[in-house]
């Protein structure tokens, strides 16, 4: 089959959309993304062909985007279009009334608390309380275009059990490929956290203060941020005393992030309460720092606290609590056996059972049904745990 993967806000070489979804299905298929970016082009990389339509330089304009997106997916000779988000779904729908392509949508969040808080509008107003049901409605509704639904976790997948075929979950498990563990986990003193683009939300203030706290006890810490800072860092780390020793790397392709993690003793994971959204997330890095072999100090949320629960890799803590996630790396930091088994279980939990091998097999087999579909078939998915 021919599939276009349409998203109108994730860059063309998003992790779960380049780095996993298409990579997998262009074994199989032809595969093209159709993705935002600041230069508008077409290119191709292994074996995906990517066309960027160029987005305008502010939020506000992006309607412009929507646009491009739209006219891009029409110009497509494709069988499926493949959504990434609600607005993207829209233009699935769009297209499969006008040229009677087959849509299937990738449920990566819970947008109805994700758009809000990306509009910059406070959590819990009344504001909030009235547009995000609003939203879950038009979401919920146009789903049921969809010929088939995938979800990146049960909580995520939930709101749309009751409406039509259950999504099938697909996981943003790590690539188990070469990826060799941390050289030697809880021996040096350097704790890494990792996120595309991190803001406040990340919990960035409170790992700040936290590693304020360690370094008072604790000689020669440091602390690595991997991605881009979307905060203005010198300003949180001037209210602290002592100041933490940290290192900014900036955006990392995919094995110099590996390589970066790798060079750390403990990972962190402490993503703040702020919305719905970030308290049901199970971030994809958390399964990168499983494979590099190290350590977490996560926050404790439901979809993380059975990942970290289960497999005994780390320790949970209330992310809004600088004392306790200093807390946690200190103990990590002096019983280096204890974070070097938790860095270990995390690994082997990760290469047995959290990678995505499998998840490419159940994606594979949703195109497969899709497939059949066309031939008169009917989409027999359920959701797959």
């Amino acid at each position: 089959m021919r599939i276009c993967m349409l998203t109108t806000t994730h860059l063309p070489h998003d992790g779960r959309i380049f780095e996993k979804e298409a990579k997998s299905l262009a074994k199989e298929h032809d595969v093209t993304i159709i993705a935002p970016s600041e230069n508008g082009s077409i290119d191709e990389n292994g074996g995906v062909q990517i066309v960027a339509v160029r987005k305008p330089p502010s939020n506000l304009l992006h309607p412009v985007t929507l646009w491009r997106a739209f006219r891009a997916c029409l110009n497509q000779k494709c069988d499926v279009v493949h959504c990434h988000e609600p607005d993207a779904l829209l233009i699935g729908v769009l297209t499969k009334f006008l040229k009677g392509k087959r849509v299937i949508y990738d449920i990566h969040e819970h947008w109805p608390s994700e758009i809000p808080f990306d509009l910059g509008i406070p959590n819990a107003t009344v504001l909030t309380r009235v547009l995000e049901p609003m939203l879950s409605r038009g979401e919920i509704l146009l789903s049921r275009f969809a010929d088939a639904k995938i979800a990146v976790s049960e909580s995520v997948a939930e709101r749309f059990g009751r409406n039509g075929t259950e999504p099938v979950i697909i996981s943003n498990y790590s690539v188990a490929g070469s990826v060799p563990p941390a050289p030697q986990a809880g021996c040096s003193r350097n704790v890494v956290y990792m996120a595309g683009n991190m803001q406040l939300f990340h919990g960035i203030r409170e790992c700040i203060q936290a590693m304020s706290k360690v370094a008072a006890t604790v000689p020669g810490v440091t602390l690595t941020l991997v991605g881009n800072i979307r905060e203005d860092i010198g300003a949180i780390v001037a209210k602290t005393d002592p100041r933490p020793e940290i290192t900014l790397t900036g955006y990392l392709p995919y094995q110099e992030m590996y390589e970066t993690l790798r060079k750390g003793s403990i990972a962190l994971l402490v993503f703040q309460p702020d919305y719905y959204n970030a308290y049901i997330g199970l971030p994809n890095k958390l399964f990168d720092y499983m494979l590099c072999g190290l350590p977490v100090v996560a926050s404790d949320f439901p979809e993380i606290r059975k990942v970290v629960g289960e497999t005994e890799c780390g320790m949970l803590v209330d992310p809004t609590d600088p004392d306790a996630i200093a807390e946690a790396i200190v103990y990590l930091l002096e019983h280096p056996g204890e974070a070097r088994r938790m860095g270990e279980n995390g690994r082997k939990a990760v290469l047995e059972r959290y990678n995505w091998g499998e998840m490419e097999k159940r994606l594979l087999e949703v195109y497969r049904q899709v497939e059949e579909m066309g031939r008169g078939g009917r989409f027999r998915g359920r959701r797959a745990r």
